[in-house]
């Protein structure tokens, strides 16, 4: 049991990383088709 508690907080870390990433390349191309789309129109 003690092993699984003390693997949780990299497992989180690990998560974090994860979704930093993605939510910052997912900010970053929604800032390129927003600024594509108003060049476009």
């Amino acid at each position: 049991m003690s092993e699984i508690i003390k693997k949780i907080p990299s497992q989180i870390k690990k998560n974090k990383l994860k979704a930093g990433i993605f939510f910052g390349l997912s900010a970053y191309w929604g800032l390129i088709i927003a600024g594509t789309l108003i060049n476009f129109n």
